[in-house]
């Protein structure tokens, strides 16, 4: 793919980024005290689905998925395919634009409008999109260390706090293995790491095809290691009951870490954490629309971004008329819909590769 190239550092942290996006503010399991061991199998899962992706791309490294999937299954049904992710793409953004503002006006914004909120987050994601996708990508390195201080500062309050109690923990796999596996099908594998095949529509990007590969799982590791310890601290702070009552755990968790009169209202760092979180969410999945559009149309993807915006706007508003149907839809198209896009699809995708590969390499030259 032409144009400019982004690095692997770049590369790197707005992967990083976009696998943090709201899983570290929100509860990112279901197994309760064994939340950290749900979220590195899941971590480990994703990884393993990575490898089908990296395949692919080492075969097609200048085209993203929506140019792979129709030299692979030819033009009419690899066009069906892009679309489906195209549209898949832009529900999540939408989905994640919905979960963003109605955090935000839940935890501080309470008397904002939740489209008011929606609107200046896409307007955001689409002025950046707008100078570049490489624009992005360097903007995450600044935020990523930015992300990484504030985690910093939050260990170390914490640790003073002496709020932790490391008998929450245990027994570890007290229950068994079953609710942490059950956890990981339904949800741990796919949020966050299984969205990461929307960054396929983008490695063709990367300045290096073959280290550049790699930058994505060690960001994935990276990301899966920071949202487990952040579960160990909401577990040893808050408890297993508290921990699956909040809707924010580390919110609740921060505001545990005042320091006598010197250190209170730590929460902002919170919501800046969601917010840039959130950000690198919409962005990338928005992103990945426009190049899959792009690609398949022949358009100049600046001319679709405003279009797009509005598009992801209104479906962030009308998928579902209240908080508590958003977030069950959500768990069912985690668990039935997008196995079908992060497994199913790249299973054939790989498959067809390889008879092709097999084929051209056993005709006579």
């Amino acid at each position: 793919m032409g144009g400019p190239k982004i690095g692997l550092v770049q590369f790197f942290s707005l992967t990083f980024l976009f696998e943090l996006g709201t899983a570290l503010v929100v509860n990112g399991s279901k197994s309760g005290r064994d939340g950290w061991i749900s979220i590195l199998v899941g971590c480990i899962v994703g990884l393993v689905l990575f490898t089908g992706y990296a395949y692919l791309y080492k075969l097609y490294p200048d085209k993203p998925l929506s140019g792979y999937a129709r030299a692979i299954l030819g033009k009419p049904l690899g066009a069906v395919v892009v679309i489906s992710y195209v549209v898949m793409f832009i529900n999540i953004a939408g989905r994640d634009l919905r979960d963003g503002s109605a955090l935000l006006v839940m935890a501080t914004l309470h008397r904002t409008p939740i489209m008011v909120v929606g609107a200046l987050m896409i307007l955001s994601c689409a002025y950046v999109l707008h100078k570049g996708i490489e624009v992005l990508a360097r903007t995450s390195l600044i935020f990523m260390v930015l992300v990484l201080s504030i985690g910093g500062i939050f260990t170390v309050l914490i640790l003073l706090s002496g709020e932790m109690e490391w008998t929450r923990i245990f027994p570890v796999l007290g229950d068994g293995f079953r609710p942490v596996a059950i956890s990981v099908v339904q949800h741990n594998y796919m949020f966050p790491y299984g969205e990461i095949i929307c960054l396929t529509m983008l490695m063709p990007y990367l300045s290096d095809d073959k280290k550049g590969v790699w930058v994505i799982p060690a960001a994935m590791l990276l990301a899966g290691l920071l949202l487990s310890y952040t579960s160990i601290v909401n577990i040893t702070v808050l408890g297993s009951d508290m921990l699956e009552r909040s809707p924010f755990p580390l919110l609740s968790t921060i505001s545990k870490a005042a320091l006598s009169d010197f250190i209170q209202r730590l929460d902002i760092l919170v919501v800046m954490l969601l917010i840039i979180g959130v950000f690198f969410k919409i962005a990338v999945f928005y992103g990945a629309a426009l190049v899959g559009i792009s690609d398949l149309f022949g358009l100049p993807y600046r001319t679709l971004i405003y279009p797009l915006a509005l598009i992801i706007l209104f479906s962030s508003l009308l998928n579902a008329r209240s908080l508590t149907e958003h977030l069950e839809e959500g768990g069912y198209l985690l668990y039935k819909v997008f196995p079908i896009f992060t497994i199913a699809i790249p299973a054939v995708l790989i498959i067809g590769a390889a008879v092709r590969r097999y084929r051209s390499a056993s005709r006579p030259g």
